[in-house]
């Protein structure tokens, strides 16, 4: 800095020799206490400079990290709260370069229509169970191979959204009908917990969570085999009716069974021209109309009453929903079928007290349909018109 005082200047007044002299010469100080003061004046110059390039010194290795990896993340973290019109000035200069943690932050603390809510996925068969292929009963374009491949995708779909989702099924394994149904109503318990609305004491709740566990542990959808557990037989136990009032108020969740479709002719093996999705629910009457054809009947299984209770409406407005919002995105995938929206009595989702479905994806028998099912761009399309669909579910019943 400058220093603006003049180091010598021109003495106007009288000489040293003359003993008269005016009030402002008697009031000026020597030139020895001048040069004094100029010293002490340049000496404190000295140290605040001093001062001042040290601390801009820090600074600059602050700004470089060198004092440690998380004080630039700390600072961008802290930068994400000012606004456009402060970042416009000195602010803005200061912005680190790598902006991830600020872009991280952000993100998950936007708001989404599916935030809140649960989705439940249920990839079907898996292990020795093939389901469905093509060409028929070939190990080529198998049906577990595929449904879970949807979930995968549907997955991190309904994450991106906001939802929070549970597979059933994460590689080729077999698991039972009932492995899959305990597994569905551990799930359930879990998240009426975590709402802080499970009605059971912590007795009853060890004693379902073993029986569930139990049923898993035996895999197995034989009756003999006491694979069923609870849910073996006709109508509805204690067990799964207090299961079933649990789940009946959690309103956003919804189960979806992952299934495909085909359809042979019996002799030839030869495709048939059936094609498109396929959206099958549960209702009280549907189930009754089932249990009580004796053909029905598990030889041992306890017989019940009719039991009455299930989210009737719900799960029709549930399955329409998913068809027409899949089928306005993929037209192509709307069924020649008679009724591709209908009742079915799959144990799948006859055994839960959710809002859900067994959705065909489509027949891997039909070309169209093949295409869309074996090509990861038409299936990561078909998974965000699902995600639409789910979507436009919990819009309605909100």
């Amino acid at each position: 800095m400058k220093n603006n005082q003049p180091h010598s200047r021109t003495y106007t007044g009288a000489s040293k020799a003359n003993t008269t002299q005016t009030y402002s010469q008697t009031k000026r100080p020597s030139r020895k206490k001048t040069k004094y003061a100029r010293l002490v004046f340049a000496y404190c110059l000295f140290i605040v400079c001093s001062v001042l390039a040290l601390g801009g010194g820090v600074y600059l290795l602050y700004r470089t990290g060198v004092f440690g990896s998380n004080s630039q993340s700390e600072e961008t973290t802290l930068l994400t709260g000012v606004s456009s019109s402060e970042t416009s000035g000195e602010a803005s200069a200061i912005i680190p370069e790598d902006t991830t943690a600020a872009t991280e932050a952000t993100t998950t603390t936007l708001p989404s229509d599916l935030h809140g809510f649960y989705v439940i996925l249920d990839p079907g068969h898996g292990g020795w169970d093939r389901g469905t292929s093509y060409p028929y009963n070939s190990d080529q374009n198998e049906e577990p191979t595929i449904t879970i491949k949807i979930a995968e995708k549907l997955k991190p779909e309904l994450e991106s959204r906001g939802a929070k989702v549970y597979l059933t099924r994460t590689e080729d394994n077999y698991y039972s009908l009932y492995y899959r149904l305990a597994t569905t109503h551990l799930i359930c318990m879990d998240i009426a917990k975590e709402k802080g609305i499970l009605p059971f004491s912590a007795d009853r709740e060890q004693q379902l969570r073993t029986k569930l566990e139990e049923i898993k542990n035996i895999n197995s959808d034989k009756f003999s085999s006491g694979g069923m557990g609870f849910m073996a037989g006709t109508g509805v136990g204690d067990d799964l009716k207090d299961l079933f009032e649990m789940e009946y108020k959690l309103t956003d969740v919804v189960f979806m069974s992952i299934h495909l479709n085909a359809h042979y002719d019996e002799k030839t093996f030869e495709p048939v021209n059936h094609h498109g999705i396929e959206v099958t629910y549960v209702t009280d009457d549907a189930v009754n109309t089932y249990e009580g054809n004796p053909k029905n009947q598990t030889s041992g299984a306890p017989v019940r009453d009719a039991y009455h209770g299930r989210p009737n409406e719900h799960n029709l407005l549930y399955c329409q929903t998913l068809y027409d919002t899949i089928t306005a995105k993929i037209p192509e995938l709307k069924s020649n079928m008679e009724k591709p929206v209908y009742t079915a009595n799959w144990a799948v989702i006859r055994k839960t007290g959710l809002v859900g479905t067994l959705l065909e994806f489509g027949f891997i028998s039909h070309e169209t349909d093949r295409a869309i099912l074996t090509n990861d761009t038409s299936l990561q399309t078909l998974c965000s018109a699902t995600a639409d669909g789910i979507e436009e579910y919990f819009k309605q019943i909100r």
